[in-house]
């Protein structure tokens, strides 16, 4: 699917986009950009030459919708743009960009990152597969292959639809993170001189929250090569993961790491842009909207978002629309415009 992927563009809509296009959709536009936005994603969608993918974010926000007429209309939205692709989640991007850095700087024969990071809408919180102690080994190969196959082919309305059926989730917002994050920014504001120390110590939070999975890589690289688990004692005192999450700092710092790692870089800039600006504050959204910058971003060629998100990616402190190639705007107007032209 990623290899059939490589030659489409992608158009990353944040959930903004999506709920203005249902309005329009349900003959609630409040403006002709909408109905026109609408018109010109249809006709662009099944030219064939783009497509509109989500990330786990889009499906969470959609969820909130509590009124079941305007959540299936969005649904039928996404799974009628999207072509049934999402992203991996922010998780498994994580490692999977961290796996390809290792691999490729150690020479080993790998795949295009941008082949790898696609999956179907029903995977977009992440890979889970059955398994049952009680069952043969084979018993259970069969039971997951079935699974894989149902879920590759559900569509996000399949998804929802079984949620509902079974008792949807009920998904509360996550209270006083934006504050916690407000209360640490001012406390620690004096702390760096300049922005590029704000954006290396976020990196350095970073890679220390992953040292775990650092580990957990080398441990599978030396049962791929020894055939066999490292010994539980020496495995216990192994610094791996620290020493590499050395190693990506120091290479941050000196400026060796340009597109790659981009979930790294996407997400410390960020947090730093934030904490560097005294008359910024952390919103509640801004996991969500920093994750959809991540996904957009790295991936995709064209991201349309929200006024304060698109200021914090294209300032002169990031540049982040020019880095990663994906021109980002946030007005229903340029958005209609750039549709109108992609059209063309």
């Amino acid at each position: 699917m990623g290899a059939g992927l490589l030659a489409t563009k992608k158009i990353y809509l944040d959930t903004k986009y999506w709920l203005l296009l249902r309005d329009a959709k349900l003959g609630r536009a409040r403006d002709e950009n909408q109905v026109q936005m609408l018109a010109l994603t249809e006709r662009v969608s099944s030219s064939g030459r783009y497509f509109f993918p989500i990330c786990e974010d889009i499906f969470l926000e959609v969820l909130k919708q509590t009124d079941p007429d305007t959540l299936r209309s969005t649904v039928a939205l996404i799974d009628s743009f999207s072509r049934g692709v999402s992203l991996l989640s922010g998780e498994e991007r994580v490692r999977l960009e961290v796996f390809h850095f290792l691999e490729t700087h150690l020479g080993s024969s790998v795949f295009c990152l941008q082949e790898m990071v696609w999956t179907k809408v029903a995977y977009n919180l992440g890979y889970l597969s059955p398994h049952h102690d009680k069952f043969p080994k084979d018993t259970n190969t069969l039971i997951q292959k079935a699974f894989f196959d149902q879920m590759w082919s559900a569509s996000l309305m399949d998804i929802v639809e079984t949620m509902s059926r079974n008792g949807a989730p009920n998904l509360p917002p996550i209270r006083g993170y934006s504050e916690r994050l407000n209360t640490g920014k001012f406390a620690h504001m004096r702390q760096n001189n300049t922005f590029n120390e704000m954006f290396l110590s976020e990196i350095a939070g970073m890679v220390d929250s992953y040292k775990a999975d650092f580990k957990d890589l080398f441990t599978y690289k030396f049962e791929k090569q020894y055939g066999c688990l490292p010994n539980p004692e020496e495995l216990e005192r192994s610094e791996s993961g620290q020493l590499f999450a050395n190693m990506i700092y120091n290479l941050f710092k000196l400026n060796k790491v340009k597109q790659e790692l981009p979930s790294f870089r996407i997400h410390a800039g960020l947090h730093a842009a934030v904490r560097w600006d005294k008359k910024q504050k952390y919103q509640d959204n801004d996991m969500h909207d920093f994750r959809h910058a991540a996904a957009a971003l790295g991936y995709c060629d064209y991201f349309f978002t929200e006024k304060r998100l698109c200021h914090l990616v294209t300032q002169d402190l990031l540049k982040y629309d020019k880095l990663f190639n994906c021109r980002t705007l946030w007005r229903v107007d340029d958005a209609v415009e750039c549709l109108r032209t992609l059209e063309s």
